[in-house]
């Protein structure tokens, strides 16, 4: 499926490629590495080929040369009779071919339109101006809280058993009490919190963005409905709860954040261009019930 907003990392594929192409070395300095079927292959050309085909395949080649060459081998050979025997004139497989070719097409179509987009500084500003608030950095202190309800048995008669989730509710709300009644938040993450890495740090987390989609949308609400030095109800997830303490939220300058307002801007200007592409499709709708129907019946 083509992904309309993330075209860019192949995009500086592309260039870098182009780029390789660009240095065409001597005959002496790139000199034959393989036969293949009788074909001869230069340093040069063969690692030209290579990187042009998606990264993982490229990556497989890297890997291991020789085991590459040979498969390669194997389904060239396996094209060669398919045409052979014609099969890219038969169905279902001349269905597929062009279906594929099409889909390639309008990845490149996207890369190519990607890359064409330009930013000028006065764009920037504008954006910045107009949303602030996707840039703004919440900064937040956490406790983490954990409990298993189906812990696996355990042949260790000391080993320390875990909270049930009832328990760890009772204790997440007995220290966002403690917490809100003035008691150091720092103090209670590094004495009880159960994630390691924030612990260390009494309780520190990284900067987060309101619109930060790597966050449920639960703990979003919680840290972003809350004003610098609040402390949020525990809010609970998989495995554990969660409280939060809102130390500060500031909007960073334009300079400290150009880059995200550039690529913040590239990528509103490549939707709009997707979304005007869409809306030029065409689709009648002779049969509406057709269209909502499923499957066939086997």
């Amino acid at each position: 499926m083509i992904h309309p907003l993330r075209p860019y990392p192949a995009v500086l594929a592309f260039a870098a490629i182009f780029a390789a192409a660009a240095q065409v070395p001597s005959p002496a300095d790139d000199p034959v590495v393989v036969v293949l079927d009788g074909k001869e292959w230069r340093r040069n050309e063969l690692e030209s080929m290579i990187r042009a085909l998606p990264p993982d395949v490229a990556r497989n080649f890297f890997l291991n040369k020789e085991a590459f060459l040979r498969q390669y081998g194997l389904v060239t050979r396996l094209a060669q009779l398919a045409e052979e025997r014609k099969v890219p004139e038969q169905e279902p497989h001349k269905t597929r071919l062009a279906y594929n070719r099409m889909v390639y097409l309008a990845q490149a179509m996207t890369e190519l339109a990607a890359l064409e987009i330009t930013v000028k500084p006065e764009e920037q500003e504008k954006y910045f101006a107009e949303h602030k608030d996707e840039f703004s950095r919440a900064y937040v202190k956490v406790i983490y809280i954990s409990f298993n309800d189906n812990p696996l048995p355990s042949r260790d008669p000391k080993a320390k058993r875990p909270r049930t989730s009832a328990e760890a509710e009772k204790l997440a709300r007995e220290l966002t009490a403690k917490a809100r009644a003035g008691a150091d938040f720092a103090e209670l993450a590094r004495k009880f919190s159960d994630d390691e890495e924030t612990r260390e740090k009494g309780g520190d987390y990284r900067p987060l963005q309101p619109y930060d989609k790597s966050l449920p949308p639960e703990i979003r609400t919680a840290i972003f409905s809350l004003r610098p030095g609040q402390v949020s109800d525990p809010v609970r997830q998989s495995g554990g709860f969660w409280i939060f303490r809102l130390t500060d939220f500031v909007t960073p300058p334009l300079d400290v954040v150009r880059n995200e307002v550039y690529e913040a801007v590239r990528e509103a200007r490549f939707r709009e261009w997707i979304e005007g592409i869409q809306k030029s499709v065409q689709l009648e709708a002779r049969d509406p019930q057709y269209l909502q129907s499923g499957s066939p019946k086997p």
